[in-house]
């Protein structure tokens, strides 16, 4: 399955809000054996509001465990909710790769280094993109790494739903960062489309939670999305 977000029906900035920049106290590192693994549900099937769990390694350990707090969220690597043509969604990947440009060069180049600086420096150089709050460095859910924020530029964008097309992109997508065995990103829905990430250092494990918003993404949705990335732990 590619990492499409919009395709099966048609992000969070700063100013949707997103978790403090805090170091939670330490959680119990035990997982809870009675949360759920998204990985189990439907391609974007519909999610109780309940706990789940995203393992986004190749081993069990670390697993990043949220709350879905209303109904109306799909499965993702993490959840998503569409409104419109629009939506907001919680990423949660290990990010291996980026395209070369994700517009006009959707190849792969040499894969950026290991740590989180060298993620966080790879995205923030991603054309076209527009860097709206450049990388930072954080503490949060317990572990130190990297804070930044992207946004699509007024780019050209026709049709609607499962039609919308970037008109001067290959293949009519904008693509971005790589996670397999999921393939690269394209989940844009148009200019205004905001992505936020927090790109970790869990223990040597380099864990990216993004947060992903529509421009026009309802105050509820937005205010959901807020209360699932609250309430975020992660387990060893």
């Amino acid at each position: 399955m590619g990492l499409v977000l919009v395709a099966a029906i048609a992000g969070c900035g700063s100013s949707g809000g997103g978790p403090q920049n805090t170091s939670p106290p330490a959680t119990d590192p035990t997982p809870s054996p009675t949360i759920q693994p998204i990985s189990e549900f439907p391609d974007f099937g519909p999610l109780e509001p309940e706990d789940y769990f995203v393992a986004p390694g190749d081993d069990p350990s670390p697993r990043v465990v949220f709350t879905v707090p209303a109904d109306g969220w799909s499965e993702w690597i993490g959840a998503t909710k569409f409104a419109g043509d629009g939506h907001v969604a919680v990423s949660i990947a290990t990010v291996t790769n980026l395209v070369r440009h994700a517009c006009d060069d959707h190849s792969r180049p040499d894969p950026p280094g290991p740590t989180v600086d060298d993620l966080a420096s790879a995205l923030a150089d991603l054309a076209p993109f527009r860097v709206t709050s450049p990388p930072t460095d954080i503490t949060i859910y317990g572990y130190r790494g990297q804070h930044l924020e992207l946004t699509v530029p007024d780019l050209p964008v026709e049709g609607r739903g499962d039609d919308r097309r970037f008109t001067g992109c290959i293949e009519g997508k904008l693509k971005s960062w790589i996670a397999p065995p999921y393939g690269a990103f394209y989940g844009y829905t148009g200019p205004g489309y905001t992505e936020e990430f927090w790109i970790l250092d869990v223990d040597g494990s380099r864990v990216v939670i993004a947060a992903e918003r529509s421009p026009d993404s309802p105050a509820k949705d937005l205010a959901e999305l807020r209360a699932m990335l609250d309430s975020i732990r992660i387990e060893l």
